[in-house]
């Protein structure tokens, strides 16, 4: 099992360097800014959306072409406090973003199942990991009438997101946890942490749940009673871009 952990490791170092080319490049996410975006959750049809101001957005129709080329169309839809009547008629619309995403996160409460002679654990031990995966987030516009007759704009976010994690932590290693008999051992332990993770996102940050297998990185790790076994963890994590 220990052959592998050389891979988990490089897989931190890659989603460390790709979220550092990422924040480059990108705006915040929990951010509606002016971009390209999804108006469905898995739809191919795209509009670009450009802030005119705090209340004001327009709406342009993105066409794509079987070349992959695509171009912003010239029509477009306005939506502004001033208007008394939307052209669509509607009052919310949501616009969403796909995109690859990178977050460090911790997990501050794992539970183990029972191994060996130990009952179900939950632990509160230190849990770093850097998460990389598939994320959409959502944009919800409303515009609201206020008692001038005016429409008020506001935007509420929501992100989510499933990939893999890697990380390190600590663990404490004693004669309840190891196959010795007759040990006295009794210290805190480096774990390499490994899985997958499903995270909701509201503004930058993340909550969520982590399940995978850990590893001691020390000569009793042949001896842990939880070396490669999986855990559930509740995950906390701060977006990087």
């Amino acid at each position: 099992m220990m052959n592998k952990i050389p891979s988990f490791i490089l897989l931190i170092c890659v989603l460390v360097a790709l979220g550092s080319c990422t924040m480059m490049h990108e705006n915040s996410k929990y951010e509606f800014n002016d971009g390209i975006y999804q108006t469905k959750r898995f739809s191919q049809h795209r509009v670009y959306v450009l802030k005119v101001d705090d209340d004001t957005i327009a709406v342009f129709p993105v066409k794509q072409f079987k070349d992959s080329t695509a171009i912003i169309s010239s029509q477009r839809t306005n939506y502004t406090p001033m208007q008394k009547k939307f052209k669509d008629n509607k009052v919310s619309h949501i616009f969403y973003r796909p995109s690859f995403d990178v977050d460090v996160m911790t997990i501050p409460l794992k539970f183990r199942p029972a191994q060996y002679l130990l009952p179900n654990q939950l632990t509160t031990n230190f849990n770093g990991a850097v998460f990389g995966g598939y994320r959409i987030d959502a944009y919800k516009v409303n515009y609201k009438r206020t008692p001038l007759n005016l429409y008020k704009q506001k935007v509420k976010h929501i992100g989510y997101s499933a990939g893999l994690c890697a990380g390190i932590g600590n663990t404490l290693v004693d004669e309840n946890s190891l196959r010795i008999p007759q040990t006295d051992l009794q210290y805190e332990g480096m774990i390499l942490i490994t899985g997958v993770a499903a995270n909701l996102a509201v503004q930058n940050f993340t909550f969520g749940i982590s399940f995978g297998p850990d590893f001691l990185l020390d000569k009793y790790n042949n001896r842990w009673i939880y070396q490669g076994k999986p855990a559930a963890g509740f995950t906390l994590g701060l977006d990087l871009n």
